[in-house]
């Protein structure tokens, strides 16, 4: 059971098939998720130490570019293809990577420190670069003191709480606790989103090509250019996860809290996509 718990792509998977099948939590959901995430974001980081060396600035940088140039700008870009979900699009394209790419780089044999550096920089930007973006584009719809509450409670909050905790959670029992956070996370918002998921096919088809294209398509392709170009395999597996993933817990989070459940489909599918694409790269099927 503890080796199922400690698999991230077997419990979301769990989470995404309950939550479809039951519909989620009955009351309290939004609460719940929100909580949920606040926790797996803080054990999922407890463990990293937060110290840089300038020689390793370049390749931070990189990756930084990587998931706040490249990959954001072709969200934005399939915002403005479906305006019926913009504000799920932009919320996506704000936020950091996935905190799951730090040990998604263990699995995958890539460049762990790398990784993790990278993750701690991207963090603490996005304390200034999510809510900039957001109200860049979307100004007249957001509560910009909501914004802001939300950036201190789900980024802030948990870096400053996992500093508190540095050094005094297994690394193991974090990954494991933070696993059934997430669980509680997806199903929570799965659930929700469940009618929008069977109500529109046709929307569902054009999301999940969209999606399938931001995150097989650009990792894919900045893996394959990182490998034509000399860069050691285990940073090319490094740079392909940051050019694919994007945390999807927390743009759930903050799409349902600044606009509603159906702003928060896209991310849904993302997540689902995501999925598949660590398994492809796990079995090396791609």
């Amino acid at each position: 059971m503890l080796r199922l718990l400690r698999s991230f792509s077997f419990v979301i998977s769990m989470a995404i098939l309950l939550g479809i099948l039951t519909g989620g939590f009955p009351e309290y959901g939004g609460e719940i998720a929100t909580i949920a995430l606040i926790i797996a974001m803080t054990f999922s980081i407890s463990n990293i130490p937060f110290k840089i060396k300038l020689k390793e600035a370049k390749h931070i940088l990189i990756a930084f570019l990587l998931n706040y140039g490249f990959l954001s700008a072709i969200i934005i870009l399939m915002g403005y293809a479906m305006k019926e979900y913009f504000e799920g699009f932009i919320v996506m394209a704000a936020a950091p990577s996935a905190i799951a790419v730090v040990p998604l780089s263990v699995v995958l044999k890539g460049d762990e420190r790398h990784s993790l550096f990278s993750l701690i920089f991207l963090y603490l930007m996005a304390i200034i670069l999510m809510p900039l973006i957001i109200y860049i584009f979307l100004a007249k719809q957001v509560n910009a003191i909501l914004l802001m509450k939300n950036v201190v409670l789900l980024i802030l909050l948990p870096i400053v709480a996992s500093r508190i905790l540095y050094g005094k959670i297994e690394e193991e029992k974090g990954r494991i606790v933070t696993n059934i956070c997430f669980f509680f996370l997806v199903f929570s918002v799965i659930g929700k989103n469940r009618q929008f998921i069977f109500e529109d096919y046709s929307t569902l088809i054009l999301l999940s090509l969209l999606m399938a294209i931001r995150t097989f398509g650009s990792g894919f392709f900045v893996r394959t250019i990182a490998e034509k170009i000399g860069v050691d395999k285990g940073k090319a597996v490094n740079y392909a996860l940051f050019a694919s993933f994007k945390n999807e817990g927390l743009v759930m989070i903050i799409a349902v809290s600044l606009f509603s459940y159906e702003t928060a489909l896209p991310a849904v599918i993302a997540l689902i996509f995501e999925m598949l694409w660590i398994c492809c790269m796990e079995t090396k099927i791609i």
